[in-house]
C-alpha cells in the first residue's frame, strides 16, 4: 500500500541535479492509453508544468493498444539517454507481465524515476441489487450468479474482483467491455451485476442514484463518498487497489539524468496549478524518490502475480 504523505515528503531529495544532465531536445513522453484519459490528461498536466526545468520542454506521444503493450514496448526501444519517458500505470508496469505470455518488453527494460499519482477505486453495483453491504453482497453471490464488468483484461477493475473472488471464494462471471464508459452504462441499465471503477468516472453515477456504491477499495473513507465504509470496516482485508500512474525511461538511462528528470517532475507536483488540476481530477499527488517508485512496482508485480496465478488469468 503507498505511503503518499511520506512519498511526497521525500521529494524534496533532489538538491542540485541540473536540467543539464539531460540532452538539449524535447522529451519525449509515451502514454500507453488513449487520448482524454484520466493517464493521458496527468501526463499532459505533468509535462506542462516541468517544461521550465527541462532543456526543451515535453512532448505526448499516445501508443495506445493492448491493454498498455504497444506503448511500453515503444518505449522500451526509446533513446536511454534521459530523453524517453513512459507513463506507467497500474495494468502494464503491475499487471501485465503475468497476465501475457509475451508483452513485447521486460519491467527489466525500464528504470523507475517517479510515482506521480494514484486514483481511488470504488466497488459499485446496479441500483436494484439486493444486497446493502459487502457482507449481504458476499452472502447473495454464493447463491446467486452474479456478474461483474471490466474495462479489459488486466485492467484494475478486472482484478481487483478476481481478488475478491480469492478471499471470500464467491464466484462471478467476468464480462469484459472495451472501456469504463460501455462498462458503466450496462451497470447502470442492469445488464451487469458489478463494476470496480476509478472515482472520477462513477463518482456522478453515484451521486445521480444510477448505481449504487457498496465499499470503497482504500484504506481509509473517501473524502468524496465519507458515508461509504471500505471492504476493512465491513470484515474483508486486502481489499485495497489503487490505481496508479508514474514515469520510467529506459534501463540504460544514466543515473544523473533519472535524478534529472525525477527533480523537474517533483518541482512541477509542488506548483499549486499542477496540485489544484490533480484534486479537480481526484488523482491523489505523491511524488519522490526513484527508489521509492521501484519498490512499489515490485510490491505490485508480486502481489497480481499470485492474483493472476491463483485465479488462471490470462490474456491473449
Amino acid at each position: 500500500m503507498l505511503r503518499y504523505a511520506l512519498f511526497f515528503c521525500a521529494a524534496l531529495f533532489a538538491g542540485n541535479v541540473q536540467a543539464a544532465d539531460l540532452p538539449d531536445r524535447p522529451i519525449r513522453i509515451i502514454v500507453p492509453f488513449t487520448p482524454a484519459g484520466t493517464s493521458d490528461i496527468l501526463a499532459r498536466v505533468l509535462a506542462e508544468a516541468a517544461a521550465p526545468h527541462l532543456p526543451r520542454g515535453a512532448v505526448i506521444e499516445n501508443r495506445g493498444g493492448a491493454g498498455g503493450n504497444i506503448g511500453m514496448a515503444e518505449a522500451a526501444r526509446g533513446a536511454a539517454d534521459g530523453s524517453t519517458l513512459i507513463q506507467c500505470a497500474f495494468g502494464p508496469c503491475g499487471a501485465n507481465p503475468a497476465l501475457y505470455a509475451n508483452p513485447g518488453y521486460s519491467l527489466n527494460d525500464f528504470a523507475p524515476v517517479i510515482l506521480t499519482g494514484a486514483v481511488r477505486n470504488v466497488m459499485t453495483v446496479r441500483k436494484d441489487l439486493p444486497a446493502r453491504n459487502i457482507q449481504e453482497f458476499i452472502a447473495l453471490a454464493k447463491t446467486t450468479p452474479l456478474s461483474f464488468a471490466s474495462s479489459g483484461v488486466g485492467a484494475s477493475n478486472h482484478l481487483g474482483p478476481e481478488l475478491l473472488r480469492s478471499i471470500t471464494g464467491i464466484e462471478m462471471t467476468h464480462v469484459p467491455y472495451r472501456g469504463s464508459g460501455p462498462a458503466a452504462t450496462d451497470l447502470i441499465a442492469g445488464r451487469v451485476d458489478v463494476f470496480f471503477d476509478n472515482l472520477p468516472s462513477i463518482l456522478p453515477h453515484i451521486r445521480a442514484g444510477t448505481v449504487r456504491a457498496l465499499a470503497a477499495l482504500s484504506a481509509e473513507r473517501i473524502p468524496e463518498l465519507p458515508d461509504l465504509p471500505t471492504f476493512a470496516e465491513q470484515g474483508v482485508q486486502g481489499m485495497v487497489i489503487d490505481s496508479w500512474f508514474g514515469f520510467m525511461t529506459p534501463a540504460r538511462t544514466p543515473p544523473a539524468a533519472i535524478a534529472a528528470l525525477n527533480a523537474a517532475f517533483n518541482k512541477a507536483m509542488q506548483t499549486p496549478a499542477v496540485r489544484q488540476r490533480m484534486q479537480e481530477l481526484a488523482v491523489m499527488p505523491i511524488g519522490g524518490t526513484p527508489e521509492q517508485m521501484g519498490a512499489h512496482i515490485q510490491s505490485e508485480v508480486a502481489r497480481w502475480s499470485e492474483v493472476v496465478r491463483r485465479q488462471g488469468i490470462r490474456a491473449e
